[in-house]
């Protein structure tokens, strides 16, 4: 039985589980002050990556469920993923068999936000829809959700607004500053959380954390995002192979058909001679 792999929260996920931060945020995103006594963080907290979990969502009194997800490889799923979300929340809210009772029962307002801070380009901020994804039209089920990139730029609206927003950019940023320099990773780290105690972006997060768990929340989100370019490198590299495989079976195929001697379909095709004698036997085209 292989071993479950057990899930590390990211940075974001470890900075922003914080009432006073969520309550900076929500602020910036919806324009309402909000007490901290009035915010509950219900994050979903998954231990193993097969299991359902979310970046961060918290109750706003009982009447809002705030959904955030931070993206640093954008997926156009992200609507089907917040109805996964939310789906389970309101199912740890209500009791199983609440919804067979005749009275109504009550739920929070969902509102859900993407906050992308990737290499490609998008726009300041966009909306995604579940419906984009179905195959038909329809009127019955629709999820709706802001996307903002929060790469740091001085002109951004929402990162002048929510100021540990705006640091955590900036200490991003400096990572892939000191990286595009031609620094390892993990230098890059050290460097990026001296610069922001120094600059006083974040300071109290970064002074009260451990070097090490920066370190490993930093990195594993980076190995994580790299094993996934690996794995769409090694596809297209799959792909290629294969549709060289076809080409060479096709042209091999021709010549038996056209009784070719085995060197020469081996030469033209650029084939070991075994390969042509098992393409010809799998296909009832073998001859002396």
């Amino acid at each position: 039985m292989k071993a479950r792999r057990t899930y590390k929260d990211s940075l974001f996920r470890d900075i922003f589980n914080d009432k006073k931060r969520l309550q900076g945020i929500y602020y910036a995103l919806t324009g309402e002050k909000v007490a901290v006594k009035d915010i509950k963080i219900t994050t979903l907290r998954g231990t193993f990556f097969e299991d359902i979990k979310n970046d961060i969502s918290f109750m706003v009194g009982n009447r809002h469920i705030v959904l955030l997800e931070h993206q640093s490889t954008l997926s156009e799923n992200m609507p089907l993923r917040m109805l996964w979300y939310i789906a389970k929340l309101y199912r740890q809210r209500v009791k199983t068999d609440a919804p067979y009772k005749k009275t109504r029962i009550l739920l929070p307002a969902p509102e859900f936000y993407v906050f992308y801070n990737g290499t490609g380009e998008t726009p300041e901020h966009w909306t995604m829809r579940l419906s984009d994804a179905f195959t038909e039209k329809t009127h019955s089920l629709e999820l709706e959700l802001s996307a903002f990139n929060i790469n740091y730029d001085k002109s951004s609206e929402l990162l002048q607004k929510c100021n540990d927003l705006k640091c955590y950019s900036i200490f991003v940023a400096q990572v892939r500053q000191k990286i595009s320099e031609g620094k390892p990773l993990r230098q890059a780290i050290i460097e990026a959380i001296q610069y922001c105690k120094e600059n006083d972006f974040l300071k109290d997060y970064f002074s009260n954390k451990e070097q090490r768990e920066v370190l490993d929340m930093v990195n594993f989100k980076w190995d994580w995002n790299r094993a996934m370019e690996v794995r769409a490198e090694e596809a297209a590299e799959e792909a290629t192979k294969k549709a060289t495989e076809a080409k060479t079976i096709k042209v091999v195929i021709n010549m038996l058909k056209d009784r070719e001697p085995y060197e020469k379909i081996s030469r033209q095709a650029d084939t070991p001679l075994e390969n042509v004698m098992e393409i010809a036997k799998r296909n009832n085209l073998s001859y002396n």
